[in-house]
């Protein structure tokens, strides 16, 4: 919803459990909450907050390659937020934590998390926060080893009842590296024959040692049950989650009939996604675009598919998702709006695309192709 220059978040409530919270939020600056207002629509309470010029989390990642370092600075903003808002006794499961409901200011290279007040019981944060996790192993692109064992050992952590976001914190902190070694070239005959057996004898047996410590054998096979381990898991997540690419496994028959790899080859054409393409109307020097992707993000960022020079283009202005042969257009919260048809766009409420409609991301016109 927007009111002038303004957009909110609207959620609806059945019944306020706590006065006295909403009194405490009322007469304090908490800076690390929304800032909500109430309205009475058809006798169904409506909570508004405000969120202007942010985003939440589902989008600020969507933008941006999951790193540790991102990772870990959002658990540390969520920490800070929680414990600034324990100092009003404000309940943990009045707060409502998700993907969609925790919202992020930037400012440069830094950003400031705001957490979404709800005055219902909706669980604890440890129940909260575990089903966020599971939303970030979604995230760990399948090459990067390192931060998929990060987050896996961050989400094992949170399937105790008791864990703390410092234990997560403290899981999160990058390993040292370890000491090398230095093997010492030896000249055998700079020995007498004596000498130089039993130096030989003595120093074959203490390498020996070494290098049952340099390999790391035990660490090895760990790292081996690990890997099992975290793919199993990650299947399991993905199966509850329904991701739409899934691959049937394939049998040990290793002849391969003619006429079945040809009708797998006419499937694998008739694949061919859709392209769309947004033109340009206006007088400056903005570019065309093909949208190619199921994600196709517009904006004044450099991380965008398609950046825009004009300044009243927000960062994260836009974004057109791919389904089949559809095209949807969203606003994503920008400064400025967008418009389909001369007609803003509601934050988050995406709207199919036809061919020559007119796109305005603020005052930069394209008509889609």
């Amino acid at each position: 919803m927007r009111q002038h220059d303004k957009s909110f978040m609207v959620l609806e409530v059945a019944e306020a459990s706590s006065g006295y919270e909403e009194r405490m939020i009322e007469e304090n600056n908490i800076s690390a909450l929304l800032k909500f207002s109430k309205v009475k629509v058809n006798g169904v309470q409506q909570y508004n907050y405000c969120i202007s010029r942010m985003e939440n989390l589902e989008d600020f990642l969507e933008a941006r390659d999951l790193t540790l370092d991102v990772f870990r600075r959002l658990i540390l903003n969520i920490k800070l937020a929680y414990e600034e808002i324990s100092k009003y006794l404000i309940e943990e499961s009045h707060i409502f934590l998700s993907k969609e409901t925790v919202f992020l200011e930037k400012s440069n290279d830094s950003f400031k998390v705001s957490l979404c007040y709800y005055p219902c019981d909706i669980g604890g944060v440890q129940q909260q926060f575990r089903a966020l996790m599971e939303y970030f192993l979604k995230l760990v692109p399948s090459d990067n080893r390192e931060l998929a064992e990060y987050i896996y050992n961050a989400y094992d952590l949170c399937l105790k009842n008791d864990f703390t976001f410092e234990e997560i914190l403290d899981s999160l902190q990058e390993k040292e590296p370890e000491s090398e070694i230095h093997l010492e070239r030896i000249d055998p005959y700079a020995f007498d024959d004596n000498q130089e057996d039993e130096f030989l004898q003595e120093e074959f047996v203490t390498q020996g040692e070494n290098l049952s410590e340099l390999f790391d054998i035990d660490n090895r096979e760990k790292s081996n049950r690990f890997t099992g381990l975290f793919d199993s898991v990650k299947s399991f997540l993905n199966t509850r989650i329904q991701f739409k690419d899934e691959y049937e496994s394939v049998g040990e028959d290793f002849i391969i009939d003619p006429d079945y790899e040809l009708e797998e080859r006419t499937v694998l054409l008739s694949d061919v996604k859709p392209t769309g393409k947004l033109v340009y109307d206006g007088q400056n020097q903005e570019d065309d675009f093909l949208v190619n992707k199921d994600v196709f993000r517009i904006g004044s960022g450099k991380n965008n598919d398609a950046v825009l020079r004009e300044r009243t283009v927000s960062s994260n202005h836009a974004k057109i998702i791919r389904e089949g042969d559809d095209f949807y257009l969203s606003d994503l919260n920008s400064t400025n709006q967008t418009y389909l048809n001369n007609e803003p766009l509601v934050y988050k409420i995406p709207r199919k695309l036809k061919i020559m409609d007119k796109i305005s991301f603020a005052n930069v016109n394209y008509i889609f192709q």
